[in-house]
């Protein structure tokens, strides 16, 4: 798994020019199973998506494709991590049955 943070490079009113297709994209990889979590920072400088990937090429090319890195007005770094432990109803992202 990864947790990528996007961080804003331009200000925030030409980020907004690129927000409503980003998110467009973005869905398409939650309903793919792909990032599972996400939001925008506080303060909005960004954001943090956590990501079910093992592949951080595959990962890469995702993010690449993603309208706010496009348009150069964010860019992103990754963190890869090994889940441990979780709350009761994410115990499926640790490869445990229900």
């Amino acid at each position: 798994m990864f947790i990528i943070n996007f961080n804003f490079v331009k200000p925030i009113e030409e980020v907004n020019n690129y927000t409503e297709l980003h998110r467009e994209y973005v869905s398409k990889q939650y309903k793919n199973g792909i990032f599972i979590l996400g939001g925008p920072k506080d303060p909005r400088n960004g954001g943090i998506v956590i990501a079910n990937s093992n592949s951080e090429k595959e990962l890469c090319e995702i993010l690449d494709n993603d309208p706010l890195i496009i348009e150069k007005v964010a860019e992103y770094s990754l963190t890869k991590f090994t889940p441990l432990l979780s709350i009761t109803n994410l115990k499926f992202l640790l490869g445990e049955s229900k």
